[in-house]
């Protein structure tokens, strides 16, 4: 027999895999579950709606979403289902006696219930950005972005390539790869800002960053709004 899988350290996590197992534990509390539950077999949150979030949304490559996902099943923290019997080709030489999942869905487990909560704990805490606008350039003070700090960094806002820089700079510092889909989206949200269309940039602005740091996100923004008000003239 198999040997079973242990938890493994959820500290040890990449940052997207710390982001799935929030997501996996946000589909269980919003089921009403028990406890029990966690040492049975319930139908869990879409692998496929997981990956348009983490894929399409965010930027993210389908590699570091599978890595991701096999990451939480390595620790244990997570399983993947329907589980089926393994497909035996007629008259095959060879018979594989055992059970496969479809990978249809992800479920929590007891130690990824503990895990999540406990990530959720240790999330740090961001200061709060402070911007100023003069003349044509955008001035960030010092921003804490995760466990990091930046030094005062000069933007210029009227320069679109410098600012699709600096937005595509904030992304990474969360572990956010920027391919480009990602990039494309970037340069979508400065075009329509410029036009000052907030209606169209909220939902750029929220799928690209949407799963980034407190401090990330007031640093973009603050990006953002200070083409805005240059173009408005104030």
């Amino acid at each position: 027999m198999a040997a079973t899988k242990r938890a493994g350290d959820h500290r040890k996590l990449s940052a997207v895999a710390k982001s799935i197992l929030r997501d996996v534990r946000e589909d269980f509390m919003s089921k009403n579950l028990s406890s029990k539950d966690l040492t049975q077999h319930y139908v869990g949150i879409s692998i496929a709606a997981l990956q348009s979030k983490y894929c399409e949304g965010a930027g993210h490559s389908q590699v570091d979403f599978d890595l991701a996902l096999k990451e939480l099943e390595g620790s244990a923290l997570v399983k993947t289902g329907p589980v089926v019997p393994f497909d035996n080709p007629p008259g095959s030489s060879v018979f594989v006696i055992g059970l496969r999942s479809k990978r249809e869905y992800a479920y929590l487990t007891e130690a990824g219930y503990r895990a999540a909560g406990e990530t959720d704990n240790q999330t740090p805490r961001t200061s709060q950005p402070r911007v100023h606008i003069s003349g044509g350039t955008f001035h960030q003070s010092q921003i804490g972005i995760g466990d990091q700090v930046t030094q005062t960094q000069k933007v210029d806002i009227e320069n679109d390539a410098e600012v699709i820089e600096r937005l595509a700079e904030l992304l990474l510092t969360t572990g956010t790869p920027v391919g480009a889909p990602a990039k494309a989206e970037i340069m979508r949200l400065v075009e329509v800002t410029r036009a000052a269309n907030l209606n169209e940039a909220r939902p750029i602005f929220q799928k690209l960053f949407g799963l980034a740091s407190e401090g990330a996100k007031q640093a973009a923004w603050g990006i953002l709004t200070a083409i805005i008000t240059k173009a408005m003239g104030m």
